[in-house]
């Protein structure tokens, strides 16, 4: 998510392949113009697209208590969800795709639900099942999620500039249903969604980036041969809320990437305009003149932070 421009990274002795985060190989971008069109923005999807009307625990008591009587409280379920959540990971990976008790993504969720609140299980209990399908069907549909107000404005320019976008998500199939409810799903053709589900891995491992790079540069390079995977990976955009999974994952896959940072909490932020040196795990250069304001922040030649996908535009200077 988010960068500088794609004067090719090998000019100033860089390569956005080898070790793209070494401190000796990040240039903060001294340039004040934008970036050429990418031949892809990659999105992230919660978080940055859409986020949750309410907090999870909060539609959790409200569907359980007021729709079928069932008495748990609020505090308890703040604080045991996560801990559940996480448990069920561990012992069924990636929403128990590869597991023999589980059949599918609902039944992981299902299997969850019921041990959250006690009940018989789901597969021997009508009520329970009910319940489970009643609490499935809201959190795959827009009763549960709203759009960003940036996020259609956004799109609709970035593919009326014929920028190919495709969605990037640590998620399991019902990523589906909430784009189609939310009305985003026409932005992304369904081979363009990439779903940790799918894929086996999840950001911010390499193997999550890389192989969705790989299946794109093959098609590309069928039309291209003399395209290098070099140059094509210096034009993929990854746009995500997350630092970890989302930016450092993305530069470290060699791509360029975007942190969308709404609340404005980042390092990048809270320290203004980077017009000095910036420091940390990732980033270490100096910078003067740049695409810098209150909204968009340039750390180097391959990463940017905006508060808005909005400033999206103004990085690629799209026309509106």
């Amino acid at each position: 998510m988010l960068r500088t421009i794609y004067r090719r990274m090998s000019t100033r002795g860089s390569s956005l392949i080898s070790d793209p985060l070494r401190p000796d190989r990040i240039t903060k971008s001294q340039a004040d113009s934008s970036f050429p069109k990418p031949r892809f923005v990659s999105l992230d999807l919660w978080g940055t697209l859409y986020t949750p009307k309410r907090p999870i625990p909060e539609s959790y008591h409200a569907i359980s208590s007021k729709e079928f009587n069932i008495d748990k409280s609020l505090e308890s379920i703040k604080e045991e969800f996560p801990k559940l959540h996480d448990q069920m990971l561990e012992e069924y990976p990636n929403y128990g795709k590869y597991s023999d008790d589980i059949q599918n993504s609902n039944d992981w969720w299902s299997e969850l639900i019921v041990k959250l609140y006690g009940l018989p299980h789901f597969s021997k209990d009508e009520k329970s099942a009910q319940f489970c399908d009643r609490l499935l069907d809201y959190f795959s549909s827009a009763e549960a999620y709203k759009l960003y107000d940036d996020v259609k404005p956004v799109l609709d320019t970035l593919v009326k500039n014929h920028i190919r976008l495709i969605a990037s998500s640590n998620s399991d199939d019902r990523c589906f249903p909430i784009m189609k409810s939310l009305g985003i799903d026409k932005y992304f053709t369904t081979p363009q969604v990439y779903i940790s589900y799918d894929l086996g891995t999840e950001k911010p491992e390499r193997a999550f980036f890389r192989s969705i790079a790989t299946e794109l540069y093959k098609v590309d390079k069928s039309k291209e041969p003399k395209l290098s995977m070099q140059e094509f990976l210096e034009s993929m955009w990854h746009v995500g809320d997350s630092y970890e999974k989302d930016f450092v994952g993305a530069v470290k896959a060699g791509w360029n990437g975007v942190l969308v940072d709404r609340p404005k909490t980042s390092v990048f932020f809270r320290n203004g305009p980077q017009n000095t040196q910036v420091s940390n795990d990732c980033f270490e250069a100096q910078a003067t003149d740049t695409l810098d304001s209150d909204e968009l922040v340039m750390i180097a030649n391959n990463r940017v932070a905006v508060s808005s996908l909005r400033e999206l535009i103004r990085l690629f200077n799209l026309k509106q």
